[in-house]
């Protein structure tokens, strides 16, 4: 009879989905810090920091906007990770009977 140690987190999915959104995050945000001439690289990192990137559309084309940008993008990667954190860390919630009967 399995016991119920033996089963796995309920959370473990959201856990290693919040993992990879985390480090995919920030391999994108350093590599469009480090490179930032890269369509691609900067293509990843706005996409993958939606709905919040949807702000770089404020910006206007003047000296200093790429920084601004940068950070920007590194907020947006930041908020959808503490998002996918939360879930992956809260506890479950019960639905059911309190005892079995």
């Amino acid at each position: 009879m399995p016991t119920a140690n033996s089963r796995p987190p309920p959370r473990f999915g959201w856990r290693v989905a919040a993992l990879i959104y985390t480090v995919t995050g920030v391999a994108c945000v350093l590599a469009c810090a480090a490179v930032p001439e890269s369509e691609a690289g900067l293509l990843a990192a706005v996409l993958g920091g939606l709905p919040w990137s949807m702000s770089l559309l404020t910006l206007d084309l003047s000296p200093g906007v790429a920084n601004t940008a940068l950070m920007l993008l590194a907020g947006s990667w930041a908020i959808n990770a503490a998002l996918l954190w939360w879930l992956a860390l809260r506890r479950p919630t019960h639905h059911g009977p309190s005892h079995p009967a």
